[in-house]
């Protein structure tokens, strides 16, 4: 789909990523994958996402906080026609989306490299907001949500998708995690399996009721949270552990957001 050149970058992107950072032992499989479907996948992710909000993308105006290397602005410009826009704070995930936009056909100056936390775009001009798997890693999570809900036209929708952390498990690091207890302890779990723990400095331990503190202050937006029933079930350890905090306990491992600029109407 994309040149050799860039090709090379994504294959070395994903590598250091899944194998350096999150250390990965099926890494190698993890980046094929990625190269040949992450568009397909972000396709497949919007299709679900339309149907669960009832909306119609084609066409609309949209903004990606945290592009990664590019794939849902791909997807969403070929296949919805839509107007795509984005930040990425990482220089390597950065070159990528400026790459696939001049291969793509788009313009490359919509995506710039910068913080949520302080964004240079104009406000009210989006449609929609996707945020995935980004606010575990920002600064301040609250000044984040904030200039998303600047960005939104009144009535837009934002969609937040990202860990609870008080479900003992990390999706980076595809393993159990002790994040019921003060960090160390999981720098320490990671020394033991012999894994690095740089990358988990780079991660907050957002929680459900982090995300509810904040977004109960907001008087301008209406907001809900998605729940997906579970019903596989498993007979080993870990599918137990899962299965009782989710339906004993009502904790789920990953929270869905959606967030409604409100209309300023007077009534």
């Amino acid at each position: 789909m994309y040149s050799k050149e860039l090709t090379e970058k994504i294959k070395k992107h994903y590598t250091k990523y899944y194998k350096d950072e999150c250390c990965l032992a099926d890494y190698d499989s993890r980046v094929k994958n990625k190269i040949a479907n992450e568009e397909a996948v972000e396709l497949m992710k919007m299709n679900n996402l339309q149907h669960i909000l009832g909306l119609n993308f084609n066409g609309q105006k949209h903004f990606i906080f945290g592009a990664g290397t590019g794939g849902l602005a791909i997807a969403l410009n070929k296949n919805f026609n839509c107007d795509v826009y984005g930040i990425e704070p990482d220089e390597c995930g950065f070159e990528i989306i400026q790459n696939k936009c001049e291969e793509a056909g788009i313009d490359k100056n919509n995506f710039k490299m910068e913080y949520g936390e302080k964004l240079s775009f104009e406000s009210e001009k989006f449609d929609f907001i996707h945020c995935y798997t980004v606010l575990e890693h920002v600064q301040n999570i609250e000044k984040c949500i904030d200039e998303m809900v600047r960005l939104i036209k009144p009535g837009g929708k934002i969609y937040i998708n990202t860990p609870n952390y008080s479900f003992p498990y990390d999706g980076h690091y595809k393993i159990f995690l002790p994040t019921f207890l003060p960090k160390i302890f999981g720098y320490l779990y990671l020394i033991i399996l012999r894994k690095s723990y740089k990358f988990l400095k780079t991660i907050n331990y957002v929680t459900e009721k982090e995300l509810n503190k904040i977004l109960v202050r907001k008087n301008n937006i209406t907001w809900l949270r998605v729940y997906k029933p579970k019903n596989e079930s498993s007979n080993n350890l870990a599918g137990l552990l899962c299965n009782w905090l989710i339906f004993k306990n009502f904790i789920y491992n990953a929270q869905e957001i959606i967030i409604i600029k409100n209309n300023n109407i007077q009534e």
